[in-house]
């Protein structure tokens, strides 16, 4: 039966807030890049929007294919560190630049070859050659986006997250001009339109990489860290858990993204009207769900921090209390999203079209919210168990199995865009179920025989 221990809970929220509150706002940072892209674009053109909002779409599976490989060093790191284990900390970094490197180049190939696989998409062509446009130049960023996950992944794992947060803090800032600068053109450089918020993002990713780079090598803090140009060997036993624990994850957070990203491709048919309010709707909610996924990191780091220290029944207390407080904060966001759907959406567009169809998906944003952030929270409790294969499988059977029918045929049958957002709602809900159960089977084999009654 569950008990609630005022001084423990308190204990564990501070941590927890110590940790999600500069990861909170890197995530709200890398999120206003995103929104800073949408709201420049839009102002380009109706074309515009609708090319960034596919091209953005098929990014975002790249990007969190690759955040997801390397989504292991964060709580590997996390549980060495709880263990002072400061050199094996340090390994698993320099490991981690392969799995960088090799996801990166294959990354950067299958965007170079937009031109050919882009034909397979139903939409108009101006659209087409906008979105090809953009994810060519967004190529030139794969590499230093890669390696600044990993950079960051060790970063947070030793818990210094608020260097981290004022580097994003300071690219976020720098999107801003660079947006504006590569859209509408200024002295020698053309006006690209939505095309040239790919050119702002590749230079914001290097400009992360570096930073990273440098704080990396320079703080005391990462002291067993030597950070060289060229990465050591390979250390097959090191790489081996890393991709143990990461792809499994790299597969589950892939299988979400494109399970989101596909719905929008699925849509294209629909028109310009249409994905651009389905891209507003996603790019206001992706902001709420953004700060839930770092409360997520949170736990994960928290989580896996106490078991290195070999206090199960402290982690298990700890998944709990990043749960409830997930769920406090998805209510909130729910009222939110309802009361002020009207200003949101004016932010991004003045197209009354556009305008009427985006508020009303976020009256459905509120309701997944709650659902989305429940899974969320339990997904990152068990990354700090290193328990991730199993709930890959739920993801992808809540997602692919049960999400994507679902909102195909409420959204072709019945109610259009509205029904494909109720089956979003749907594989969400199912996904939070199981992998709140998941959660606790884990917790509870994690905990010894005997058990002590003292959090």
């Amino acid at each position: 039966m569950f008990r609630l221990y005022k001084r423990a809970t308190a204990t564990e929220l501070r941590h927890l807030t110590n940790l999600g509150g500069p990861l909170v706002v890197s995530n709200l940072a890398v999120v206003s890049m995103g929104v800073t892209d949408t709201i420049v674009a839009g102002r380009s053109g109706e074309m515009d929007l609708a090319g960034l909002a596919l091209g953005s779409s098929i990014w975002a599976v790249c990007a969190v294919t690759l955040i997801g490989m390397l989504a292991a060093v964060s709580p590997v790191v996390a549980n060495l560190r709880g263990a002072r284990d400061e050199q094996g900390c340090a390994r698993q970094m320099s490991q981690s630049v392969w799995i960088a490197l090799v996801g990166g180049l294959l990354v950067a190939g299958a965007l170079l070859a937009a031109p050919l696989w882009s034909q397979w998409i139903q939409t108009e062509e101006p659209v087409r050659k906008i979105m090809v446009q953009y994810l060519l130049a967004l190529a030139t960023g794969v590499l230093p986006f890669a390696f600044g996950s990993a950079l960051r992944g060790y970063c947070e794992g030793m818990a210094q997250v608020r260097p981290v947060m004022r580097i994003y803090l300071a690219a976020a800032v720098l999107n801003v001009p660079l947006d504006i600068l590569f859209v509408f053109g200024w002295g020698p450089i053309p006006a690209m339109g939505g095309a040239g918020c790919g050119w702002a993002t590749s230079l914001v990713c290097w400009a992360i990489a570096i930073a990273l780079y440098w704080h990396a090598g320079n703080d005391p803090a990462y002291r067993a860290l030597k950070l060289r140009l060229l990465p050591e060997r390979p250390h097959w036993p090191t790489l081996k858990h890393l991709l143990a624990v990461g792809m499994p994850i790299c597969v589950g957070a892939a299988g979400e993204v494109t399970f989101f990203a596909s719905l929008t491709l699925l849509l294209a048919s629909y028109g310009a009207t249409i994905v651009s309010a389905h891209q507003i709707g996603m790019s206001i909610g992706s902001i709420f769900y953004l700060v839930a996924l770092a409360l997520a990191q949170a736990v994960s780091i928290r989580t896996a921090q106490v078991l290195g220290q070999g206090r199960p029944k402290r982690a298990r207390f700890v998944s709990m209390v990043g749960v409830g407080s997930g769920l406090i904060y998805a209510l909130g966001t729910g009222v939110v999203l309802i009361s002020l759907r009207n200003l949101l959406v004016l932010a991004y567009t003045s197209n009354a079209e556009i305008i009427a169809v985006a508020t009303n998906l976020l009256l459905l944003a509120a309701a997944f919210q709650l659902v989305d952030v429940a899974q969320a929270m339990a997904w990152g409790a068990l990354r700090g168990y290193k328990d991730t294969r199993v709930p890959m499988y739920i993801q992808l059977f809540s997602y692919w199995l049960i999400g994507l029918p679902s909102a195909y045929w409420l959204g072709e049958q019945f109610w259009g865009v509205y029904g494909y957002w109720v089956g979003i709602c749907i594989g969400l809900g199912t996904a939070s179920l199981l992998l709140l159960w998941r959660l606790h089977q884990t917790s509870n084999k994690a905990l010894p025989t005997t058990r002590a009654t003292a959090i």
